[in-house]
């Protein structure tokens, strides 16, 4: 399984659109890794998670073809992972679109979809399908579980994902929080060969728990999963969706990072699980 991290940073990016704060001047005066677009993956070539503000620039940047891409998996429907506007161009007269593309989200998603799109869904060639924490479904090579997460809003029941196929398993929890139990219990005995761990707060309160991770909660959520055996003690873990707000840049988050075998994540990083 190859994973892509498209974006890095979460909802304002980093540097922050208008933000003059010291994170952001530093980030631009350093550039490189420490400019981030906001959070979403590519997993092999035919499958997004999330499909934000950033995903012209994120196809542009890192050579994706969307007509390749044959389904994509909505983690909620906060702006940053959810931009509506862009999938109206699948309509015919605005594209060529080949074959038809598979939308697996809550109820909340759709619902913003189609207040956010001109065209109704069939006119776009795409296939809702609603999908609810703790029921696994298949989808091209992958066995999806979706997880609930600590990150409710207005009742929106946001969504953390295992992806297996026949030789690994991947988790992706970004905007977490800390998992109710029975979310850890779900996960329990899995043994996962690699985790994308949620780390928005970083060291502004690192020991964040309530809808957001810090640095020292990403640490210690890692180590839950290793506890409950969701996750092999020797599993790549990265940490991801970091907000300029954290303070902490690319650099000193590796040095901080690299003495609890945890590795962060970039845009444009590709891992091999």
């Amino acid at each position: 399984m190859k994973l892509t991290v498209l974006g890095s940073a979460a909802a304002e990016a980093w540097p922050g659109l208008f933000c003059a704060c010291d994170a952001c001047r530093e980030a631009r005066r350093r550039g490189g890794r420490n400019l981030r677009r906001r959070t979403a993956y590519r997993v092999n070539d035919d499958t997004l998670v999330d499909f934000g503000p950033d995903i012209n620039w994120q196809c542009a940047a890192f050579g994706i073809d969307l007509c390749h891409i044959r389904r994509i998996l909505f983690t909620h429907s906060h702006s940053d992972h959810l931009d509506p506007v862009e999938l109206q161009w699948r309509r015919r007269g605005y594209s060529v679109s080949e074959g038809e593309l598979d939308l697996y989200g809550n109820a909340h998603v759709f619902e913003r979809i189609r207040c956010g799109c001109q065209f109704p869904l069939d006119q776009l060639s795409i296939n809702p399908h609603l999908i609810e924490p703790g029921k696994a479904f298949v989808t091209g090579s992958f066995t999806v579980t979706p997880l609930l997460a600590q990150h409710a809003s207005n009742g929106e029941r946001a969504l953390n994902f295992v992806l297996r196929d026949e030789r690994v398993g991947l988790l992706i929890g970004n905007d977490t929080g800390w998992w109710a139990e029975e979310t850890w219990q779900q996960v329990a005995g899995q043994r996962l060969d690699a985790a994308i761990v949620e780390c928005t707060y970083l060291h502004k309160d690192a020991q964040a728990r309530s809808h957001h991770l810090g640095a020292e909660a990403a640490v210690a959520f890692r180590d839950r999963l290793v506890e409950l055996d969701a996750l092999r003690p020797d599993a790549l873990t990265v940490v991801n969706h970091f907000s300029h707000n954290g303070m902490t840049l690319h650099e000193e988050l590796c040095e901080w990072f690299a003495p609890h075998r945890m590795q962060v994540a970039y845009d444009g990083m590709t891992l091999e699980v």
